[in-house]
């Protein structure tokens, strides 16, 4: 079976600037002078004391420490130049290498638009059947929990969510909703069994987490303590400041990025002073505040354009652009998710983004539809091509082609034609045809043949899952629930 990776594979893009180098040179200067002048506040003692061993200037009472540039150029020398996130099955594996392409799910809605257009509360189920529909489709990369199990304990709701993803694919698992220690060691402790180890799971994280900031310009304790713990396992984390305009941040999409950056800066240089080597992905999901609702706004242009620059950052950090994506304004699959969807998709691979994720998601991020990740996989497809370029050689030129059918011969039967036919990119949700024939098929519009495309994925068997592995789940979620990993270290 070919990779997975082979098939996301678009090779080194032409890529589109939204910021010329001097601006890049710019922001990056405007964010080391927040960091040296105004500083970042860490509510970690931890990270204030490998801060301040580094050279930073500490303010014990405000939490505040200010990072010189010295400080912040030696985080960055030891970043590791290559990352690769593991599949559960290797075929699976993702090389983050500026190479390929990926889209991914992402978490944590607290509602499901069902088929019907009913609107509910999320469950444990509907993170197993998220995960299936995932797996199931080809360009999909990466699961997660795209929404919450509700119906499970507080305690243990991310090994829940955790356990469901992996029952349900053997694809790469981006576990989103973390917020502590507490939480990270039962499901190291999960990973582990799942791959043979401790050992094996540093070399092969089949799991990544997203850490968010908190803007403006803080990191919160629990989140640097628990980011240390797992640096220290080997598991690749995504840096994510998620900077509201207007709200948390400026209004202008550049002082928005400042306020990004000096946050994601402050954390890879704690991480990487305390975890030389820990594998850390330049990540963000910009927003802004939508002034006449009060309402988060994930797919404005000028929010498209800031993550979008994000990935001229990565680049020029020599860090992997794992970017947000979709959160939709749409209550519905259809013409608006559609354009804003594949407007920020677009642009945001266009400007060098290695791995998006936020498919399946409507209303802001607070509703998962299984239709919208069919949708999705559908549009990546056609991005990939577009990012794939236009290759320019002497059989793509056809030349003698050309000369061989002259002014008034045909192209149809020629044997060139024969063998580049089938490369041009078609439509698998396909409404194509004439009129007519869309009526005799039924008038199906994209949306109800992605449904049908999710009963297909639901109505085939479940993956197989072992039963050793069954077991050993469920103590450790059942060890967890009972206070286990709270009382003494792994």
């Amino acid at each position: 079976m070919t990779n997975h990776a082979d098939r996301r594979f678009v090779g080194r893009r032409r890529t589109l600037h939204i910021y010329e180098p001097t601006d890049v040179e710019r922001l990056h200067a405007a964010t080391l002078e927040v960091l040296t002048e105004t500083g970042v506040a860490f509510h970690s003692p931890h990270a204030l004391d490998v801060l301040e061993e580094h050279g930073a200037t500490v303010n014990r009472t405000t939490s505040v420490a200010r990072l010189p540039e010295t400080t912040v150029a030696a985080a960055l020398d030891s970043l590791p130049r290559t990352i690769t996130l593991a599949g559960r099955d290797p075929q699976f594996d993702l090389p983050l290498d500026g190479e390929h392409a990926y889209l991914a799910a992402d978490g944590c809605a607290p509602f499901v638009r069902d088929s019907n257009g009913q609107v509910r509360p999320s469950n444990k189920a509907d993170v197993s059947a998220a995960a299936r529909v995932v797996d199931a489709l080809d360009n999909l990369s990466a699961t997660s929990a795209i929404v919450s199990a509700l119906d499970t304990a507080t305690q243990t709701r991310v090994l829940h969510e955790f356990d469901a993803c992996v029952r349900s694919s053997a694809k790469h698992t981006i576990v989103v909703s973390m917020k502590d220690v507490a939480e990270a060691k039962p499901l190291l402790r999960m990973a582990e069994a799942l791959v043979g180890g401790r050992d094996e799971l540093k070399r092969r994280p089949i799991f990544s987490v997203i850490l968010g900031t908190v803007a403006p310009l803080s990191q919160e304790r629990f989140g640097m303590d628990l980011a240390f713990t797992l640096a220290a396992a080997g598991i690749p984390i995504f840096i994510y400041p998620m900077p509201i305009l207007g709200a948390t941040a400026p209004a202008t999409p550049a002082g928005a990025q400042v306020v990004a950056n000096a946050e994601m800066l402050a954390a890879v240089t704690a991480i990487q002073l305390a975890h030389p080597g820990a594998p850390l992905i330049y990540a963000g999901g910009p927003a802004a505040l939508d002034m006449q609702s009060g309402r988060y706004a994930a797919n404005l242009p000028e929010v498209i354009l800031v993550r979008a620059a994000q990935a001229h950052m990565a680049r020029f950090y020599g860090l992997p652009a794992g970017l947000g994506w979709g959160g939709t304004k749409a209550q519905e699959p259809g013409a608006q998710a559609g354009y804003e969807n594949a407007a920020g998709l677009l642009l945001e691979f266009l400007a060098g983004g290695e791995l998006l994720f936020g498919a399946g998601l409507l209303d802001s991020v607070q509703q998962l539809s299984l239709e919208e990740l069919v949708l999705a996989d559908e549009m990546f497809a056609m991005v990939t091509r577009l990012l794939r370029g236009i290759t320019v050689t002497k059989e793509t030129l056809a030349g003698d082609v050309i000369a061989r059918v002259g002014h008034s011969g045909e192209y149809l039967f020629d044997p060139h034609t024969r063998v580049h036919a089938r490369e041009l990119w078609r439509a698998r949700l396909e409404t194509g045809g004439s009129y007519e024939q869309w009526q005799a098929a039924g008038s199906h519009e994209q949306a109800s043949l992605a449904a049908q495309r999710v009963r297909e994925i639901l109505a085939a068997p479940a993956p197989a899952f072992p039963d050793d592995l069954d077991e050993e789940l469920t103590v450790i979620i059942g060890a967890a629930h009972d206070g286990a990993f709270l009382e003494k270290d792994r």
